[in-house]
């Protein structure tokens, strides 16, 4: 008979016995979308061969298991399971079998994802573009898992991942779709890793390789060095800039290609500056000759090679009369961009959650609506939703203002938190990073009633004096 109650299983039951539960639950009824192996849906679990090493077992049975997540799997979508639906930190059943391919291609990935888009798994659903997931995009700011595409990687593994990105096309991933952050596309991933290959594999397939970010980014840049500033993080939150694969024959193909080594992103970072700050020379040597043919090597550029071993090298290009560098750029006005966060906020409160209602409860939703609402209108000078970012974060249920993307910033944030779970207080609160640290500066907190927040105009004032205080919004 079938149920529609939830049933969540843990993952120290032993793999054997959690194969045989999830089958003999949806072999009674239970919808295959009710059952969780703890924060992952069943379904996940059954598309992720990392858990066959879960509790060690011996090389021997690795493929035996590997097997019956498959044949799981198989049964989960026949009895109605829903390829796309999201489930802990937002990923889809697709999502987790496009991660595969970095360190699990060889365990039927490619069958484990012809299988998710045959039965209607949509690549533009996961909340990162599926083809960046399959090149290898992690979970930290600027990670990347580029296995497949090193020298080093096991015989088939590029190859693995080249027929997960067609299966991909052809059920009708974008090409040229940015992650979250607007970090990556494939292109920018491939520069990223130094992959000649991999480049040459979509730009026959179509994508652009002159492709630009928001921020005025593109291959040549990635290819060249830190570009995103990760190794001067100070929130603890992106994995350290390395130079990755061949970045020399990169830089190459991407100038054949067309790329201007003149250009300039939005920050006023040119390909040769980024090689440069990054050690690499030897890609900086190459784009001061692709300058100099062009007329536009400046002798502020040259003389960064002064006591290297490419200082002769680069001595007998002829550099620009004019010591000026070009003019910065000014960036694009974001206003607009800022916005989009406000309505995509708004949007996440009432959005799927891992949360139960007791742990998410309504009157909350309702409460971040109301401010988010009341603020966003722009009656209060002091909250302009032009300048701020807004930010609605599902982990603790709480809003996010801040002058920066990231609101995890030395710029710092004024937040909205609920005391979670037994909702006897709510803060207005700033804090800013210090170091390694995120440091609270000031917090107005109201006590309160579960199911009795503050009124939404006290806690827009609060927000309004913080952000006045210490965003400077009002200067």
């Amino acid at each position: 008979m079938a149920t529609s109650s939830s049933v969540i299983l843990e993952y120290d039951i032993g793999f054997d016995i959690l194969i045989a539960e999830i089958e003999r639950l949806v072999r009674s009824g239970v919808h295959p979308d009710r059952i969780s192996v703890s924060q992952e849906s069943a379904m996940q679990w059954a598309c992720s061969a990392r858990w066959a090493y879960y509790d060690r077992p011996d090389d021997a049975s690795v493929p035996g298991r590997v097997d019956a997540q498959f044949t799981l799997l198989r049964l989960l979508l026949e009895k109605g399971g829903d390829p796309n639906r999201r489930k802990n930190r937002n990923s889809t059943p697709l999502a987790e079998c496009c991660t595969e391919f970095s360190s699990y291609a060889e365990h039927r990935a490619l069958e484990r994802l012809a299988l998710i888009l045959a039965a209607g798994g949509d690549p533009r659903k996961t909340k990162d573009p599926a083809l960046c997931l399959a090149l290898g995009l992690g979970d930290m700011r600027g990670e990347i898992f580029s296995m497949p595409f090193r020298d080093d990687a096991p015989a088939g593994h590029a190859e693995a991942v080249y027929q997960a990105i067609d299966l991909l096309l052809k059920a009708g991933a974008d090409i040229e779709a940015m992650d979250h952050r607007e970090m990556f596309n494939p292109v920018l991933m491939a520069a990223s890793m130094g992959s000649v290959p991999l480049l040459r594999f979509l730009k026959d397939r179509g994508a652009n390789v002159q492709f630009t970010t928001p921020a005025g980014t593109n291959a040549l840049m990635y290819c060249a060095g830190d570009v995103n500033g990760l190794n001067q993080s100070r929130a603890g939150i992106s994995v350290a800039w390395q130079r990755e694969g061949d970045p020399v024959a990169t830089t190459r193909q991407l100038l054949d290609w067309g790329l201007d080594p003149a250009a300039a992103n939005a920050r006023g970072r040119t390909p040769l500056r980024l090689a440069v700050s990054a050690g690499n020379l030897d890609v900086a040597a190459v784009l001061a000759e692709a300058l100099a043919a062009q007329g536009k090597l400046l002798a502020s550029d040259a003389r960064l090679f002064w006591g290297t071993e490419y200082e002769s090298r680069i001595a007998a290009l002829t550099a620009s009369a004019s010591p000026k560098k070009p003019a910065k750029p000014k960036a694009a006005a974001d206003g607009p961009a800022r916005r989009v966060t406000w309505t995509r906020a708004s949007a996440r409160i009432d959005g799927p959650s891992d949360w139960k209602p007791v742990q998410y409860p309504q009157w909350l939703r309702t409460c971040l609506k109301e401010v988010v609402a009341r603020l966003g209108a722009g009656a209060d000078l002091r909250v302009p939703p032009d300048l701020l970012y807004l930010e609605y974060d599902d982990h603790s249920r709480s809003l996010h203002l801040s002058r920066t993307k990231s609101y995890l910033s030395r710029s710092g944030a004024v937040e909205l938190v609920a005391q979670v779970p037994d909702w006897k207080k709510m803060t207005v609160r700033f804090s800013q990073i210090e170091g390694d640290n995120w440091v609270l500066r000031e917090a107005i907190e109201w006590p309160m009633e579960p199911g009795m927040p503050p009124a939404t105009d006290a806690l827009c004032d609060a927000i309004g004096q913080l952000c006045d205080r210490y965003l400077n919004t009002l200067k």
